[in-house]
């Protein structure tokens, strides 16, 4: 557990608001409302790397993701229709438009090729239209089995990272947890991660989603961390057990509804359960989620 704090704790000098990054997940749809294939997808980011975008990363001769030269990214989110644009941290007041503009490229593509964005958090649909992009979602499918899994393929949601100073840190994330039911009340997929919580083979923790809202400090945080196991090839192992532990790998296996996370220097809070409406709904959700914070 000592491991835990001291990530969250040595080398930090990040300051509350200083930077936001955005995460938006688009489904993607044909003419006639179906899911397009891998086959349009892969033409789709295939058309931004001819279009300045380069490949960061590939699994079995698929382009699972790509860049671009600030370090903008859009990946396959779990469904072959489903891609995900990550921006770069930035000022709060810049995030919306890089936000647009690398999305304004990602419909611009995918029109191309008879895609368009499905505007929903949820694609109601039977199909199993999982994709695994990487070795990290390959474990999980066979450790959560691929009917539990499959449903998380049909959803998308919207996300924000926003660096902290260490002593707003747990203040920051127990405002936002005082609001959880402001959140969840137009959270739809709530109620798929619980699914998949307990119908996964893994047999994890009922608070590996959503978590604990309230924390007393870090300790409680990373003590609160420390209860869950840590998935390991197809297995879970107790965090004890583990010599070497990848802890920003832990921490992604954690999905709590708000959850610090670090990069370089600075701690950060995600908030994650939001949805995925129209674009022009993010600017207000980004909103929402800093008048929270203060």
């Amino acid at each position: 557990m000592k491991r835990l704090v001291e990530y969250f704790t040595c080398g930090i000098d990040s300051r509350t608001l200083g930077t936001v990054g955005a995460e938006v997940e688009t489904q993607f749809v044909d003419s006639s409302g179906v899911a397009i294939s891998t086959e349009v997808s892969q033409r789709i980011l295939a058309d931004l790397v001819r279009r300045g975008w380069s490949i960061e990363a590939s699994r079995s001769n698929l382009i699972t993701a790509i860049v671009d030269h600030q370090g903008n990214k859009m990946l396959y989110e779990l469904g072959r229709h489903n891609i995900e644009v990550a921006t770069v941290a930035t000022l709060p007041q810049k995030i919306a438009s890089i936000t647009r503009d690398c999305l304004g490229q990602l419909h611009d593509s995918a029109n191309r090729f008879g895609a368009y964005g499905h505007f929903a958090p949820i694609f109601n649909t039977d199909e199993d239209l999982l994709v695994v992009p990487d070795e990290r979602d390959a474990n999980w499918l066979k450790l959560d089995g691929r009917e539990t899994l499959a449903p998380l393929a049909r959803t998308s949601s919207v996300q924000f990272t926003l660096s902290i100073a260490p002593p707003d840190a747990i203040n920051v994330i127990n405002r936002l947890g005082k609001q959880i039911d402001c959140f969840l009340s137009d959270y739809p997929q709530e109620a798929i991660w619980r699914t998949y919580i307990a119908r996964s083979h893994a047999n994890y923790l009922a608070e590996r989603y959503g978590g604990p809202c309230q924390f007393e400090s870090i300790v409680d945080y990373c003590n609160q961390l420390a209860r869950h196991d840590v998935v390991s090839g197809e297995k879970l192992i107790p965090l004890a057990a583990v010599d070497n532990l990848d802890v920003s790998l832990f921490l992604r296996s954690i999905w709590w509804y708000f959850r610090f996370k670090r990069y370089g220097s600075s701690l950060c809070v995600e908030v994650r359960p939001m949805p995925r409406l129209s674009d022009e709904k993010i600017s207000d959700q980004l909103k929402m989620v800093v008048d929270i914070i203060g």
